[in-house]
């Protein structure tokens, strides 16, 4: 996970809304990934909403 797939991560609405960049994400304990990404959370790059599949595919 060298190169950053988006800049930042939205869970949830609201006050209760979560936001990471993609450091912050990548270094959350696995279980806390997986329950986010489980709330279908909204993807960014450059202020653009992106496809979630981009977001998540990594390349080293």
């Amino acid at each position: 996970m060298s190169t950053p797939t988006f800049e930042e991560v939205a869970c949830g609405s609201g006050e209760s809304e979560l936001r990471y960049t993609f450091e912050e994400f990548c270094t959350l304990p696995l279980s806390d990934r997986v329950a986010l990404l489980l709330q279908k959370p909204r993807f960014y790059r450059g202020g653009q909403l992106l496809n979630g599949a981009d977001a998540m595919s990594f390349r080293a």
